[in-house]
């Protein structure tokens, strides 16, 4: 079986894996048939994020079900299904106080993420327990349907933040969970501006309606519109910025992932004028929610710009991390591309 996996502190590797694991009783095992490439792959391989060598990378995934344990139910054989890759343990405190996002009670002492700290979705096949699967609707795209993991952690951050409709949010990035959130957000009756270097990204932005602007447009805003309700830090190195912008009694949410970025709290400032950080970490059963938003919003497809074999992977990945301005948003793996005209 053909697999992307970190052979090294950041470098991957097309790899054969030729010994699979036994198919539990709960199991399931699927065929991927598309596997997104998220920001937290491009840290790790940057240096922002340490990464587990040796193991298979790839989280946001959807795919062809090929074979079930004899104690699953509700999953058969042929089923187009996505993968939730938060293995959490069911048995821990934090699992019984309803926090499966704070598992304590993996093999790492912590929640088991595919992709992460366990074998995840750059391959041909993957197996995972039944409750960790969920069936896609046959009118759902299977470029809507990759999005859905992506949609789950954005719901955990709305939901966290207390953002409700009337709102006015503003997003600092412009990446593909960014534009995700600008969806979801926009369907809520949540005003939005947000902002990117990318010009690509700002002229796609606005090809869906979105209100996106370079950074310096900002100081360009008017009076009435200089302070938000709520920011949203998807880079992960702007709070000064989101400090600014964000209003007396606001929320200020980190999303972005940069383990290098260090931000000197100035208190008095956030207690005098009430300013919340919120920082909500994994979603939290957000899965069949987010499967039905996604339902709802079929343009969220319409992110997914670039498809690419396995074998692709080098050529991928350079250009994700050393071209800035390269005109993509959401790339993604092809392991079985057979199954894509279904």
């Amino acid at each position: 079986m053909k697999a992307i996996s970190l052979v090294s502190a950041q470098k991957l590797s097309l790899v054969s894996l030729d010994e699979f694991k036994t198919l539990p009783a709960d199991g399931v095992e699927i065929e991927i048939v598309l596997s997104g490439i998220c920001g937290t792959d491009l840290a790790v391989l940057s240096g922002r994020e340490e990464g587990q060598v040796g193991i298979v990378r790839g989280h946001e995934a959807v795919g062809v079900v090929v074979n079930v344990g004899t104690d699953v139910t509700r999953t058969r054989k042929g089923m187009r299904v996505v993968v939730d890759p938060n293995e959490y343990c069911g048995n821990c405190a934090y699992c019984n106080s309803a926090k499966t996002h704070l598992c304590s009670g993996g093999s790492n002492a912590g929640l088991n993420i595919a992709g992460v700290n366990k074998h995840g979705t750059f391959a041909e096949r993957f197996i995972t327990h039944e409750r960790f699967v969920h069936g896609i609707p046959d009118d759902m795209s299977w470029e809507t349907a990759v999005l859905i993991e992506p949609v789950a952690c954005i719901l955990n951050n709305i939901e966290q933040a207390s953002i409700k409709a009337g709102d006015r949010v503003l997003l600092l990035g412009s990446g593909p969970m960014s534009l995700v959130a600008q969806i979801l957000l926009r369907g809520m009756g949540v005003h939005t501006r947000a902002t990117d270097l990318n010009t690509f990204r700002i002229e796609f932005g606005h090809s869906l309606g979105l209100d996106i602007v370079h950074p310096r447009d900002l100081e360009c805003l008017g009076p009435n519109q200089e302070k938000f309700d709520v920011v949203i830090d998807t880079v992960g190195n702007q709070l000064e910025t989101a400090a600014s912008r964000v209003s007396r009694g606001g929320r200020i949410v980190l999303f972005g992932f940069n383990g290098d970025y260090k931000y000197s709290l100035p208190a008095k400032h956030f207690l005098v004028n009430a300013i919340s950080i919120i920082a909500a970490g994994e979603y939290n059963q957000h899965f069949p929610l987010a499967l039905r938003i996604a339902h709802r919003l079929p343009e969220l497809g319409k992110l997914v710009t670039h498809l690419y074999p396995l074998e692709a992977y080098s050529a991928v990945f350079d250009s994700l991390l050393n071209d800035p301005c390269a005109p993509t948003i959401k790339s993604v793996f092809t392991p079985n591309p057979k199954h894509l005209s279904r």
